[in-house]
């Protein structure tokens, strides 16, 4: 699998060699060279090693200006899938960038689209303090979640986050003029008995000051008709008898 870039100051066809000899060995070279499982199946050794392909019969191309044109676009793929961490099994091959007969340099550029897509949803997640998706699953269109529809969801982000900030602002709003509401009855209540208060107090004064009138009145009668303040006690407490 591409776990590093492909190093132009030496022979891209020695690279290319190493990473056929390993992949000769697999089912899918099996399956490559002979066909699905059936009567044509053969051993993997029956697999030409890089080196003994006949000229002109090897599946990767050999012309040297090709070879330096796609490991350009290789290796820009290959960044992509160290940056972002793709699993290897979902990696072409080194030997896959010079393939020859399958379009590869547009299958390359297909999948650096794909996955600077995948880069820019992950940096918008990661902006907006999301959940981080899976970088393979939305390479592969696997998972939960297309990214297509990731792409939709951290779009229109900003928004849902606004209205759910606006959202709580108003019922931190609401929360706040509730308790100012609770406390403007609680002072309309103490004002209230404050004034009821008030009122007894005044009141009872007002009585208070009757009485005192009352008795003023009849001291300066009594004083008018020559009793003494021993006489006005002593009449009081007849009274209270």
């Amino acid at each position: 699998m591409a776990t590093t870039l492909i190093n132009t100051r030496k022979s891209i066809m020695s690279q290319i060699h190493a990473s056929w000899n390993e992949f000769r060995s697999t089912d899918e070279a099996m399956v490559l060279m002979f066909g699905e499982v059936g009567s044509n199946y053969s051993d993997y050794h029956d697999i030409p090693l890089a080196k003994n392909f006949e000229k002109g019969q090897e599946p990767w191309t050999t012309k040297q200006s090709v070879l330096e044109r796609n490991a350009v676009h290789a290796n820009n793929l290959i960044r992509l899938y160290i940056a972002l961490d793709i699993k290897m099994e979902e990696r072409m091959l080194i030997w896959q960038f010079f393939e020859v007969g399958t379009g590869i340099v547009g299958k390359i550029k297909e999948q650096i689209k794909l996955l600077k897509r995948v880069t820019k949803v992950l940096k918008k997640q990661q902006q907006f303090d999301m959940d981080l998706s899976d970088a393979t699953d939305m390479f592969l269109s696997h998972g939960p979640w297309t990214l297509d529809e990731l792409e939709r969801r951290v779009k229109k982000y900003p928004q849902k986050m606004k209205d759910i900030k606006e959202a709580k602002k108003r019922n931190a709003a609401l929360r706040r003029a509730k308790k100012e509401q609770k406390r403007k009855d609680a002072v309309k209540k103490k004002n209230a008995a404050l004034r009821r208060t008030e009122d007894w107090i005044q009141a009872n004064k007002h009585g208070k000051n009757v009485v005192k009138r009352e008795m003023l009145k009849k001291w300066k009668a009594m004083a008018d008709d020559g009793y003494t303040i021993k006489d006005v006690i002593a009449e009081l407490e007849r009274q209270l008898q």
